[in-house]
């Protein structure tokens, strides 16, 4: 089967939304702006053996290089429209290809998105996914606003069982199951995101580690501040205690990474949309950016996902 015949076959449909005039199976997808809105575009690579282990489940590999990629535009408070694929395939494998466009296409349907381009070529499984949403104008949330006096919130299911996953993965453990769904089945905060819009002063999704993640928003505060985490609210994944300790489920929740929840500088006060659990304060502090009760963190942690290595 040649490119052009697998882009017809897996990845060829209609579009859902009336606003598409040239579809996927073009030189480039058209479609027509809406007024009074600003466009939201982010693109995201999983890269089996790097970002993903080597031998992964075909419905696994969708889920979440979907749910990472749109969980971008859950941070900018944006409503998700389109998504551009590129696919990289070691070799044509029918049952492979047919379960990851499969679920691709559901997934695709459940976030209400239509397919709308991309491009399918012969090497390393890989794939890269651009997804372009919208936002009113004026009410895209950036990483920009956090401020001393703030409440830091968190809106998602819990921290640190993506990391366990990968911790216990070939071991056969009985608490591998929710930690894989964690892993494999990343749920963007998209409704979170948009009820954020005029609430939050910054955002930032959990993709590298919570506390990795937060340094880059205590980097583009205006003044220097810091923020005291309350372990006692962290909202830790279900046998995470009981398997390692408090300490490591600590750690691998605070640093772990593929948590993708929301991260929210929120003013005291303000009408907090459901959902979300407080989990600190932005403090003024010119050291030790990031407390643990009031204590700096180990120095033996390692923050979150190192990009270079």
């Amino acid at each position: 089967m040649n490119e052009f015949e697998l882009i017809q076959k897996y990845f060829k449909k209609d579009p859902l939304d009336p606003f598409v005039v040239i579809v996927n199976g073009d030189d480039a997808a058209v479609f027509a702006p809406r007024d009074n809105v600003e466009a939201v575009i982010s693109v995201d690579a999983v890269v089996a053996g790097r970002h993903v282990p080597d031998l992964c489940p075909p419905d696994g590999f969708a889920a979440r290089l979907i749910g990472r990629s749109l969980s971008d535009l859950a941070a900018m408070g944006a409503t998700p429209r389109y998504v551009l694929l590129s696919l990289s395939l070691p070799a044509f494998e029918p049952g492979w290809v047919d379960h990851f466009s499969s679920r691709f296409h559901q997934l695709c349907v459940r976030f209400g998105v239509d397919l709308i381009g991309g491009d399918t070529t012969k090497g390393p499984l890989s794939a890269h996914l651009t997804v372009i949403g919208d936002v009113p104008k004026g009410r895209a949330i950036g990483r920009d606003g956090l401020k001393a006096g703030d409440d830091l919130w968190l809106f998602g299911p819990d921290l640190g069982g993506a990391r366990a996953y990968l911790a216990v993965l070939n071991q056969g453990e009985q608490n591998q199951e929710i930690w894989a769904e964690r892993y494999w089945r990343p749920e963007p905060q998209l409704d979170s995101g948009v009820a954020l819009r005029g609430v939050a002063n910054a955002m930032i999704d959990i993709s590298d580690g919570l506390c990795q993640d937060l340094q880059h928003l205590l980097d583009r505060a205006t003044k220097t501040t810091a923020v005291n985490l309350q372990s006692r609210t962290l909202p830790l994944c279900e046998h995470l205690v009981t398997r390692f300790g408090l300490d490591k489920a600590l750690e691998y929740a605070l640093t772990g990474g593929d948590d993708y929840c929301l991260l929210a500088s929120i003013p005291p006060n303000s009408r907090v949309p459901p959902g979300g659990t407080r989990i600190g304060m932005v403090v003024k502090r010119d050291s030790h950016r990031i407390l643990l009760d009031g204590k700096p963190l180990p120095d033996f942690w390692k923050l979150g996902w190192d990009h270079d290595q």
